[in-house]
């Protein structure tokens, strides 16, 4: 064991294994949540990130200065703030990585905060600061679970076509028709746009409209189906 130098045994004597408690549990506590509910990056991913983050600060604190030889007037300037506005910003790619977009919606933007969050709380873990890291991970979870079921009773507002064929005899009439029906359902047209061919083929009416998502297309749908000369109707996203 002569190669290995006495300062090793001195660090294993005096390293305190607290950050990486509170970095497991509290890491832990936010990616269990996330885990629950089914998220790409759950109980490992958010441990991970936080654990290294609080090691890298904690290390950066604790460098033994008394076993560097500096030379006459060298002076070693060791500067957590910086490595921590790295952790912050180098751990971004991770969490827009949980981000998804399909068509309009778009899900895991709460994950990748979760995970910046962690990245963060790792930092404040490894400056010493357990209260204010306790703290903090209760916020947030207060935040997950206690605002979710409020999130979900709030109707967003949407933007969508509905595309109308209907027969040629009935076009002077039937935009107003729908309109009339798509405002009866809080649906609010912005424009109309359209599409004909010749006098034996359908025409093609399309509503850009604008609505809170109640879930009242079904019943719209089958109103408009309903009405005099329509041959088929498609409720769509609004390509972006």
């Amino acid at each position: 064991m002569a190669f290995i130098d006495s300062s090793f045994f001195h660090q294993i004597t005096h390293f305190d294994i607290t950050p990486i408690i509170f970095a497991v549990i509290l890491g832990g506590a936010v990616g269990f949540e996330r885990e629950v509910h089914g998220r790409p990056a759950g109980l490992r991913t958010h441990i991970l990130v936080c654990l290294a983050s609080s090691l890298l600060i904690y290390a950066s604190r604790q460098l033994p200065m008394d076993t560097i030889d500096l030379g006459e007037g060298a002076r070693i300037v060791m500067d957590p703030n910086r490595l921590a506005a790295g952790i912050v910003t180098g751990i971004g790619f991770l969490g827009a990585s949980t981000v998804i977009r399909a068509g309009d919606i778009v899900r895991g933007i709460t994950t990748g905060a979760t995970v910046w969050f962690v990245a963060g709380l790792g930092i404040v873990i490894g400056q010493g600061e357990y209260v204010l890291a306790t703290i903090g991970t209760i916020g947030v979870l207060l935040v997950l679970a206690g605002l979710d079921p409020i999130s979900r009773r709030i109707a967003p507002v949407i933007y969508r076509r509905l595309i109308v064929t209907g027969a040629k005899f009935e076009l002077p009439t039937l935009s107003k028709r729908v309109s009339g029906i798509l405002e009866a359902h809080g649906i609010r047209v912005q424009d109309v746009s359209g599409k004909r061919g010749g006098d034996d083929e359908p025409f093609e009416l399309v509503f850009h409209v604008r609505c809170r998502n109640t879930f009242q297309a079904p019943e719209m749908m089958d109103q408009v189906c309903r009405e005099q000369g329509v041959l088929g109707v498609e409720w769509s996203q609004i390509s972006h």
